[in-house]
């Protein structure tokens, strides 16, 4: 357990990490903190547990009793000759108590009547008036006092759920006239129920004690419970201590229980990205002898227990026996069964767990520089690797011009001496790609991966393989993949391989026509004329169909700005929104887009006005842009509104010249991985909405993240190529062309359109 931990199980493993230069571990367990302090092999002092074993886990043997605090300590023996031995710090932790407090929040509290309204039902239990020492104050508005007449007194308690009840503590009433009225509770009925039809009477308590009427009552009735089932507890009062009034009063009810039910399930209720094959665990209740779950994508089902059913004896189960579904939510519950006990079924609360999207084949975050991890020991290429003290074989290569990783011993190489992998270009949320160089003047290049073991590729309903590459200008020659030996091409865009930008691929698996389930093999591998480099990255399982965006135009609904830049600053929308110049803003001819407007860095800039009312709900604005001069590290705008208030768009080009997004507000600050390259065109989609608020470059999702569906966005009212904080800054050194602004959420298929992409794989 943790250091400090409390509520640990009463049968545990204790575990820690090496320290380095780790030989054997001397381990030392008891009670007593100086004994775990001073204890040595040769001087044990009975807490000597294990010496020098090589485990890094130690199961303690005996049952440890409740609510103690046990401490322990572990000496590293050094691996090192001279066998040094390293004295390890003391850890503590406390096990579970027998019975815990039921939380007040967890009970809702009833009553015949109530004096007023200070003295309610609820003042005995939300704590007003108890004290540390558990003595309790003399107000009356910290207690519960009935009518003044009250013919047939009763209060009750009821939990949220069915509870194993310990002990129920009551302050009687203890004002500071209670001594001479007695309001306090004498004879007493106490009941308790599952169901709040059927009741049973308690027979062991018939009256509760008078309480002093001074601040210092602390001499509460602790009732036993014994264990029983009970959903609502009554307390019908019979009569009270002063035997004059027809009143009665309460300062404080607290219930304890013992846990019967399963918790803490691991992982946590409501986890997402799970994946499918995980073994999840939970706290068992006390004494459940073995464990019914029932699981299923029905909250209701699981709930009335019309869901499948699995029975353990663990408090474990393996979701791979479910064959669960990729990125579907699951609901499974516990039931705690012991058919000897008064109750032989203790239902459990309905946890949920949301399946991981899709199942990494190889996301390539595990290698590195250092054999046995070098991305070329396991993705096969041409030039092969030496053996050493992990690979006791050399291998020659496969005789393609493949490369694997980066070459970093090569002085001529740019990556001489850095890494392997590649850092910089990698998909969204990925650390590392890795980099496939390719020489074909002998014919196809491929690099080869052999599994471990044999895949299946049938499960939790897997369609579709996806994989996302990074072409590069200077590239020839057509992607393929080859899944036990058979060859699947790249069929979209024969160009893709060449365009310095992140493209998904996707490939229907059943088309395939290799036994998926029992894939032993994987290759990537570039066919045709042409040597370079392509980076591959995020290589996964997906049970979606393969899906495509189809480019289309979005029209001119919801066009309220166009800028075209044909010689003025016009707007080319017919809405009448003309850019104010700024500076040496200027209107060039360039050889791919023809007419552009040019911002020089350092004074120019063009002012957007503000459009219709000034705000939208929806925006979408894109533009194609050109970095002409290269990035400082500071930021550049783009576009950004005036200011920097609630719902103000702003778009940078930011540290290491990439593109980044926001919407002030709403914590939706999104930055690609795409670094712009000066005097390359790049087309620039900022979208923001009540689902999502999304970046895009080059007709490509970047970046995503929720949007605000209470957003007010800002609409016009900005500056093209600098930011208006008062004085002009942040001036850009670049050019635009087609700036657009819509008031609405333009799609994936819109944007590729206006970008000009040809038809592209979706990604999921």
């Amino acid at each position: 357990p943790a250091a400090g931990a409390e509520d640990v199980v009463q049968n545990v493993t204790l575990a820690w990490a090496a320290g380095e230069n780790p030989g054997t571990h001397t381990l030392y367990f008891g009670e007593t903190l100086a004994d775990i302090d001073e204890a040595t092999p040769s001087s044990p002092l009975g807490v000597l547990r294990s010496q020098e074993q090589s485990e890094l886990t130690y199961q303690i043997a005996e049952r440890l009793e409740f609510a103690k605090t046990y401490y322990w300590r572990v000496d590293e023996v050094n691996a090192t000759p001279d066998g040094t031995v390293f004295k390890g710090p003391i850890w503590q932790f406390t096990t579970e108590p027998y019975a815990v407090e039921i939380p007040a929040a967890t009970m809702a509290v009833t009553a015949s009547s109530a004096s007023n309204e200070f003295s309610t039902p609820e003042k005995t239990i939300d704590g007003s008036g108890l004290g540390g020492d558990e003595s309790h104050a003399i107000a009356p508005e910290t207690m519960w006092f009935t009518a003044a007449v009250d013919l047939d007194p009763w209060i009750q308690y009821e939990f949220d759920s069915i509870k194993k009840l310990d002990t129920m503590k009551i302050w009687n009433s203890n004002s500071s006239a209670e001594m001479a009225i007695g309001w306090g509770v004498k004879d007493v009925v106490i009941e308790y129920s599952v169901d709040g039809e059927n009741w049973d009477a308690l027979q062991d308590v018939t009256q509760l004690g008078r309480a002093s009427g001074l601040p210092s009552y602390n001499d509460y009735d602790a009732i036993a419970f014994n264990g029983v089932a009970a959903k609502q507890v009554r307390l019908n009062i019979q009569s009270n201590w002063g035997g004059l009034l027809l009143s009665y009063g309460l300062s404080e009810v607290k219930f304890s229980m013992i846990r019967a039910q399963a918790r803490t399930p691991d992982p946590a209720s409501g986890s997402v990205d799970v994946h499918p094959s995980t073994v999840v665990h939970w706290r068992a209740g006390r004494q459940a002898a073995q464990h019914t779950i029932y699981v299923s994508g029905d909250a209701s089902a699981v709930a009335d227990e019309s869901a499948p059913s699995v029975t353990s004896i663990a408090n474990s189960l393996d979701l791979s026996s479910l064959d669960l579904e990729l990125g579907k939510t699951t609901y499974w519950r516990v039931d705690e069964v012991n058919e000897a006990d008064a109750v032989p079924v203790w239902a459990g609360p309905v946890w949920s767990l949301t399946t991981s999207a899709a199942l990494t084949v190889d996301d390539f975050e595990s290698y590195s520089n250092l054999s046995p991890d070098r991305p070329f020991q396991h993705w096969l290429d041409g030039f092969g690797y030496s053996a050493d003290e992990f690979f006791t074989t050399a291998y020659g290569g496969n005789g393609t011009g493949s490369g694997t990783g980066h070459d970093i011993w090569s002085l001529s190489s740019p990556q001489y001496q850095g890494d392997i992998m590649e850092s910089t270009l990698v998909v969204d949320g990925s650390g590392q790609s890795m980099p496939v160089y390719y020489d074909n003047a002998s014919g196809a290049s491929h690099v080869d991966h052999t599994f471990a073991a044999a895949q299946d590729w049938t499960t939790h309903g897997v369609q579709t393989l996806g994989l996302s590459f990074f072409g590069h200008e200077s590239n020839g020659g057509q992607l393929y993949l080859e899944i036990n030996g058979v060859k699947v091409a790249y069929d979209l865009d024969a160009d893709a391989i060449k365009q310095a930008e992140w493209h998904f691929w996707a490939i229907d698996l059943a088309s395939v026509g290799v036994n998926l389930q029992a894939v032993t093999s994987l290759s990537i591998g570039i066919e045709g004329a042409g040597s370079g480099v392509v980076d591959v990255d995020d290589i996964a399982l997906y049970s979606n169909e393969v899906q495509y965006i189809e480019p289309v135009q979005p029209g001119t609904e919801n066009l309220v700005a166009q800028y075209l830049f044909e010689g003025n600053y016009g707007d080319s929308s017919g809405q009448g929104n003309t850019l104010t110049e700024v500076g040496d803003v200027a209107i060039l001819n360039d050889s791919e887009r023809g007419n552009v407007a040019v911002f020089n860095g350092l004074n120019a800039a063009l002012q957007v006005p503000v459009i219709g009312d000034g705000t939208t709900s929806e925006l979408t604005i894109t533009t194609w842009f050109r970095l002409d001069v290269e990035h400082t590290g500071a930021l550049w705008s783009i576009f950004h509104n005036e200011g920097w208030s609630a719902g103000d768009v702003h778009a940078h080009i930011s540290q290491n010249a990439q593109f980044s997004m926001g919407v002030n507000g709403s914590g939706s600050d999104l930055r690609s991985t795409t670094s712009a390259t000066v005097g390359q065109w790049y087309h620039l989609a900022y979208v923001a909405g009540p689902e999502a608020v999304s970046l895009y470059i080059n007709g490509i999702l970047s970046q995503s993240s929720t949007g605000n569906p209470d957003a007010v966005l800002s609409l016009g009212e900005g500056t093209l190529g600098a930011w208006s904080n008062g004085a002009m800054e942040r001036f850009i050194g670049g050019s635009m062309d087609d700036v657009r602004i819509y008031t609405k959420v333009l799609s994936a298929e819109e944007i590729a359109g206006i970008a000009g992409r040809t038809i592209m794989y979706k990604p999921f």
